[in-house]
């Protein structure tokens, strides 16, 4: 009776069977699925953290890639900006008119195929 008045659970427990060898086998077995469920789940775990670590070098390394190209960039405009800047207006507006005679006076294969159909006609 003393014993009932220490333990909470009714009836026998695993504990207080004659023989505690099977029950402790099948804990131990229990606890070995366990520890390689847990084992598995630790690799995973592993496996994805290498990833995550591989993909953040790799983006970062790519953002240094792009800031170092806008950085090229703009220093090109910049000095591209400067040239131009240097450049008298006048000789800009004369270029475009060069540029303008070269178009018109150079034809184009539609006005070509438009020449030859009138010259048919």
């Amino acid at each position: 009776m003393p014993n009932q008045l220490a333990t909470p659970f009714h009836g026998p427990q695993p504990w207080e069977a004659p023989d505690p060898l099977p029950v402790m086998r099948r804990e131990l077995k229990l606890l070995l699925i366990e520890i390689n469920v847990l084992r598995v789940e630790v690799q995973q775990l592993r496996a994805m953290e290498q990833d995550a670590r591989k993909t953040e070098e790799f983006l970062s390394a790519s953002v240094k890639r792009v800031m170092a190209s806008r950085d090229h960039w703009r220093r090109e405009a910049e000095r591209l900006h400067a040239l131009v800047a240097q450049v008298p207006p006048w000789s800009l507006f004369w270029q475009h008119c060069v540029d303008a005679f070269k178009a018109w006076r150079k034809p184009t294969d539609r006005a070509l195929h438009c020449a030859k159909g009138l010259v048919s006609l």
